[in-house]
C-alpha cells in the first residue's frame, strides 16, 4: 500500500514537471535583441523546488517562483519573461512620455518586425489620457482568463474578434533603456501608422475605416493592420 502511495506520488510530480511551463527571462532590451535569455530555473537553483508559476492579476501577470530573492528579481530588474510560447515584458520602467502605464506588473508581447516588440496595455489611467495614451494588446484579458493571441498558440485573427480587445492599445520598444533607467515607449496612433502605411494607400484605408478615433487606435483595428503588413506574426 505505502509503495503504492509512493509510486502516485512520483508520477503526479512527473506529471507535473511535464506539464509546467519553461519559463526564461532577459534583463534589458539589448539582451532581448541578442536574443540572451537565461532560465528562471538557474536563477532559482538550490534555494527552491517550486516551478516558476505565472499569476494573473487583472489584465496583467506577475511570476512566483517560491523564492523571495528570485521573485523581486523578476519584478524589479528583469525586462522580458518568456513563458512557454508567450512573451511577457515587464512594465514597471516603462514611460510613455515620461508617463508610466497603469500597471508595473507584466504585460503581453509580441515581436514587431525584425528586433522590435509590440506590448499591450489596458487603458483606463488618467494620467495616460493625458499624455494621449492607450493600451496594448498580444493577449486580452475576459473573464479573469488570458485569452492566447498570435504567439500564444491561437489565431490572432480570430482572437481579434473578441470586443474586449477594443479596451487595449499598443505600444512599440525599440530602444533601450534611457540615462534612469526608464524605457520609452511610442504609441501606434493615428500618426504612427499614418507614416507606416504612406506607401500603402489601401491598408491605410482600411485602417481609417474606423470612425471612431478610439476605436481605431485600439488593439483590436491595429494588430490586423500590423499583421497584413507582416510586422506582426499572426499564428
Amino acid at each position: 500500500m505505502k509503495k503504492n502511495v509512493f509510486m502516485i506520488m512520483v508520477l503526479c510530480c512527473v506529471s507535473m514537471m511535464a506539464n509546467a511551463e519553461v519559463a526564461k527571462y532577459c534583463m534589458s532590451y539589448a539582451d532581448y535583441v541578442a536574443d540572451n535569455w537565461k532560465s528562471v530555473d538557474e536563477l532559482t537553483e538550490g534555494r527552491t523546488n517550486q516551478v516558476c508559476q505565472l499569476k494573473s492579476d487583472d489584465h496583467c501577470v506577475y511570476f512566483k517562483t517560491g523564492d523571495k530573492a528570485s521573485d523581486e528579481i523578476l519584478k524589479k530588474q528583469a525586462f522580458a519573461v518568456k513563458y512557454g510560447n508567450q512573451l511577457y515584458v515587464n512594465s514597471r520602467n516603462l514611460r510613455y512620455n515620461d508617463i508610466p502605464l497603469e500597471t508595473s506588473k507584466y504585460i503581453q508581447a509580441v515581436p514587431y518586425g525584425d528586433d522590435k516588440l509590440c506590448v499591450m496595455a489596458y487603458k483606463t489611467n488618467g494620467l495616460l489620457a493625458l499624455a494621449d495614451v492607450g493600451c496594448l494588446a498580444s493577449s486580452i484579458f475576459v473573464k479573469d482568463t488570458w485569452v492566447s493571441l498570435g504567439l500564444l498558440g491561437g489565431s490572432v485573427a480570430a482572437g481579434i474578434a473578441n470586443k474586449s480587445l477594443s479596451d487595449y492599445a499598443c505600444y512599440l520598444i525599440d530602444s533601450n533603456a534611457n540615462v534612469k533607467g526608464k524605457t520609452p515607449i511610442t504609441r501606434i496612433n493615428d500618426q504612427f501608422m499614418e507614416n507606416l502605411l504612406s506607401d500603402d494607400a489601401p491598408l491605410l484605408d482600411k485602417y481609417m475605416a474606423i470612425k471612431n478615433k478610439h476605436n481605431r487606435q485600439s488593439a483590436a483595428n491595429v494588430l490586423p493592420i500590423l499583421m497584413e503588413k507582416g510586422l506582426v506574426a499572426g499564428n
